[in-house]
């Protein structure tokens, strides 16, 4: 099934915030990164959608980051996760909170792009924590 232009904005903003959280590109940095995705170039909407989860997300890291460690087995830290992991945790959390998806929806999107990015079983565990998160 082919990916819709939302999912896309999404799967590249989570890579965006990948690459912030991994060698701290700036905000600049990342949106060059989403400008050269083609299909969010020819859609307006999806690339403000892609540009709103980045900036949200890099602005209300430290807050969102806390929530989501506060759903982490005991005595695990945000910190222990691979990095591909925390940024798809971060991007979802972003939306449950800022946006008016459905949880399940955002959920699942978290879902398919654990399952692309993370090791085998990965998804379980967002799936997990993201259900706690709000």
């Amino acid at each position: 099934m082919e990916k819709t232009r939302r999912q896309i904005a999404r799967e590249t903003a989570t890579i965006g915030i990948y690459q912030n959280l991994l060698v701290e590109s700036s905000l600049e940095d990342i949106y060059h990164f989403l400008s050269e995705n083609e299909t969010l170039a020819k859609s307006q909407e999806s690339m403000e959608f892609a540009k709103w989860l980045v900036e949200k997300t890099v602005q209300n890291r430290k807050s969102y980051q806390d929530l989501i460690e506060k759903h982490l087995k005991k005595g695990w830290t945000f910190t222990r996760l691979s990095v591909m992991e925390r940024a798809i945790l971060l991007i979802a959390t972003c939306e449950l909170l800022e946006s008016e998806l459905p949880k399940t929806i955002v959920i699942n999107e978290a879902v398919i792009n654990a399952k692309k990015f993370c090791d085998d079983d990965s998804y379980k565990f967002i799936n997990g924590v993201l259900s706690q998160v709000i």
